[in-house]
């Protein structure tokens, strides 16, 4: 049998000597190599000093000797192991301490991701119930004009091809040479078309007289959270209605190359009432398809008022029916709707203790942390907000935002809080982008207010111009001769709107969002045409851009 390194080591020493040396090394508990070098090292020791002796009897009772001058072996491996590390060069120094160090941290984040991923959340709330009572608002179902907007768009009738390519070149072209300009058989389907929608234009028309309108979600796909999840929303179904009004938009202008003027106005209001009843409830998207209806609504009123000379009579009674509408309209945008996505997001992102608190788990991490070094810190040192805090940094973040969209566009400016909206959100990751869509869809809402005002102000010149032989010199005259209630304000200059008397008839405009007057010019795209709600110019109401 070949022999060990070790008894090759150990071989001329008494017997007391070598097993000492071995259970010094024995608990030593360090690297092979290393206890190797030790055993040699103490073994030349004891040669060293047993050298001289002349027996056996004698080595044996001097290694006793030397023994019990060492001590005890587990001490004597403590400081041995010590001395070795005292030795190492200092790059394996460092190496160890950094190996170390690494599986600490290594361990750490296992254990913190343990827990992360550990528990789970108690999907408690269903957000599609808490949506729906929220918009019913305890209403009874039968004021809800649903069912009739629905009814409208199962009975549309779509447009045929050969007017839908025709149609688009409607846009910037006046109807009654778009009309001539097609052959027999097109204008044949064109108005066949619009005779077949008949029932569905009556269906939407019994809707906007109804006084009240709420969406009903129907539900969603088992287990999933509401972010992202359109089952609950029937997307046919509002594409169909978006189509009947720009449908009913052909209406008005058809009614108005025939005459019917009446007819026309009276499609006006149906679509701006349908437009209302979109506005302030229901969800985001849902409230700017109304904003969107109602702007078509005021820029259809608009130039079928230029190219016509509207009666007097027809004129008040229009005026009467536009106040009454805009009048009875709720708010035109509410985010108490788009809380229930986060609501949501929260109870499927913490656990819940039942007292209305909780931990934040993997899924809820985006919900608390603000960015890269704060995700980190709060990793590791376990403070990421709880339940309650992350439900509370919701509502704070929505209450600031509903005040944020009652501020007009001047008062944020001169307060220099135009930037706030992304600065809202930077509790969160999530929020951050919410900010500036949500500033965005602000101006909207401004701007549809600032339609609003101009419509009304334009009806009300017309009737003074019609009663009194020609236009009033400022609008003070205006408002002191009864014709308009209050002077119509311009949210981005919080002055009046800009009137200017002229040959032919009046100019009416807003400085727009470069918060200037640039004297009536409106602002330009990138082809440097002119255009409605450009940021290099005035926004004119009146006259209507062609």
């Amino acid at each position: 049998m070949a022999v060990r390194k070790e008894d090759d080591i150990l071989k001329n020493l008494p017997l007391p000597a070598a097993e000492y040396i071995r259970l010094v090394i024995k608990k030593m508990r360090y690297r092979k190599k290393v206890r190797s070098e030790v055993m040699a090292e103490l073994a030349g020791h004891f040669e060293d000093e047993l050298k001289d002796c002349k027996t056996e009897e004698e080595k044996e009772q001097k290694a006793k000797q030397l023994i019990e001058q060492f001590g005890d072996p587990k001490l004597l491996s403590v400081l041995l192991r010590r001395a070795k590390k005292r030795c190492r060069p200092l790059w394996k120094k460092v190496l160890v301490q950094t190996s170390k160090i690494i599986g600490l941290l290594f361990l750490y984040i296992v254990i913190r991701l343990i827990f992360l991923a550990t528990g789970s959340p108690s999907i408690n709330t269903d957000y599609i119930e808490w949506l729906n009572k929220l918009v019913a608002a305890g209403r009874p179902e039968a004021e809800n004009a649903r069912m009739n907007y629905n009814k409208a768009a199962e009975l549309y009738v779509k447009m045929p091809a050969e007017i839908v390519e025709k149609s688009h070149t409607l846009i910037d072209t006046d109807f009654n040479k778009w009309f001539a300009d097609l052959n027999d058989l097109q204008r044949e389907t064109f108005t066949k078309w619009l005779a077949d929608n008949q029932q569905s234009f009556e269906a939407f028309r019994q809707g906007s007289e109804k006084p009240y309108y709420w969406p009903i979600y129907e539900g969603q796909k088992s287990g999933q959270p509401l972010q992202g999840n359109s089952a609950f929303y029937d997307t046919n179904m509002w594409s169909k209605r978006r189509v009947i009004a720009q449908a009913m938009k052909y209406q008005i202008i058809y009614d108005e190359y025939e005459g019917k003027e009446v007819d026309a106005l009276n499609d006006c209001l149906i679509l701006l009432r349908y437009g209302t009843h979109l506005e302030g409830k229901g969800l985001l998207n849902e409230q700017l398809v109304g904003i969107a209806i109602e702007a078509l609504a005021i820029n259809s009123t608009s130039r079928l008022l230029q190219k016509q000379d509207i009666p007097i009579d027809t004129l008040k009674d229009f005026r009467t029916r536009l106040e009454s509408i805009i009048c009875n309209a709720g708010p035109i945008l509410t985010l108490e709707v788009e809380k229930a996505f986060w609501y949501d997001l929260i109870q499927r992102g913490f656990t819940d203790d039942g007292k209305g608190n909780g931990r934040a788990l993997s899924q809820g991490l985006p919900l608390v942390t603000k960015d890269a070094l704060n995700s980190i810190t709060g990793f590791f040192f376990w403070n990421f907000p709880d339940r309650r805090e992350c439900t509370a940094t919701i509502d704070d973040y929505f209450a600031k935002a509903g005040n944020l969209l009652e501020k007009s566009p001047y008062e944020l400016h001169q307060k220099g809080e135009s930037q706030i909206w992304n600065e809202l959100g930077k509790q969160s990751v999530m929020l951050k982008l919410l900010g500036p869509v949500h500033g965005r869809v602000g101006e909207w809402n401004w701007r549809i207010k600032a339609q609003r005002t101009a419509l009304r102000t334009i009806i009300s010149l017309l009737i003074y111009e019609k009663e009194k032989g020609s236009y009033p010199t400022n609008l003070d005259e205006l408002v002191s001769s009864g014709f308009l209630k209050s002077l119509p304000m311009d949210p981005w200059s919080d002055k009046p709107l800009v009137y200017k008397k002229t040959e032919t008839g009046f100019t009416l405009y807003s400085v727009g969002l470069n918060f200037k007057d640039d004297g009536g010019v409106m602002g330009t795209d990138e082809e440097g045409k002119p255009r409605m709600w450009a940021e290099n110019g005035d926004w004119v109401f009146w006259p209507v851009a062609k």
